[in-house]
């Protein structure tokens, strides 16, 4: 089942839904805030486990260095987490304009291939990237578009197991390019197919499961596609995979 998902931030809700409905202003400063209140204090205790298990000379046994560590490890979390609101809402509230240059399709595949094949590979993944018009020449914002990618690839590694593949395709056409992810996983419910992009949404095998995330990653994606004048594919089958199809301009309106 394919999905076509509107860029739009004027978006209908369900009926089911629309109870939940916060104003879009009021959302970005409670994110903005909450999160700012909370890096803080995360920041300065990350500092302090830093100076507990750097001091070779504190009496620190090896069962308490190892709660240290994961106390460590859950600071880090809860910091990411954080963040992630901030970069969220900053993204809602167009906090940074696309900056455009022109690339080949080539070196973004390749610059693709170089960040995510060693995570694949690592957790026993079959890995293939292609590009089918390598020098073909797109204009995009760069950094925008590894957002883009980093999370959907990201997803497809976390979400496939050991032994499956991900594939990542680039295409460019006569006034568009597109790059495809490709995976072999469990694939999303067809009812749950609109709402995955929504702020905060997670599937409730997720939450029952050791797979870590706040909902936020796809939510970021719809709104760095809308920046650069594209849109999103989703196709997805329970137990046969995902594919997400991302589609730009090949020159974007600036």
């Amino acid at each position: 089942m394919e999905v076509r998902l509107e860029t739009k931030r004027c978006r209908a809700l369900s009926p089911e839904s629309q109870h939940l409905a916060i104003d879009p202003g009021e959302l970005r400063s409670l994110l903005t805030s909450l999160s700012h209140e909370l890096c803080r204090p995360l920041v300065s205790l990350r500092a302090g486990f830093d100076l507990l298990l750097g001091d070779a000379c504190a009496s620190v046994t090896v069962e308490q260095r190892g709660h240290l560590q994961t106390m460590a490890s859950l600071c880090d979390d809860l910091l990411r987490l954080t963040r992630g609101y901030l970069d969220y809402a900053g993204l809602v509230n167009g906090s940074r304009a696309a900056s455009y240059g022109s690339f080949s399709l080539g070196a973004i595949i390749r610059e693709i291939d170089r960040q995510f094949r060693p995570s694949a590979l690592a957790k026993g993944l079959s890995w293939e990237t292609v590009a089918a018009e390598p020098e073909a020449q797109v204009v995009t914002d760069a950094s925008l578009c590894q957002q883009i990618f980093g999370n959907l690839i990201s997803n497809a590694i976390k979400y496939t197991p050991a032994g499956g593949h991900v594939r990542v395709e680039g295409q460019a056409g006569a006034d568009d390019w597109c790059v495809t992810v490709i995976d072999d996983g469990p694939g999303i419910p067809a009812e749950w197919l609109e709402r995955v992009f929504e702020p905060f949404f997670r599937l409730a095998r997720d939450e029952h499961s050791r797979i870590e995330g706040n909902g936020l990653g796809l939510s970021i994606c719809r709104e760095l596609i809308e920046k650069l004048h594209g849109e999103i594919l989703l196709d997805s089958t329970p137990g046969a995979g995902t594919t997400v199809k991302v589609q730009f301009p090949r020159k974007p309106c600036m």
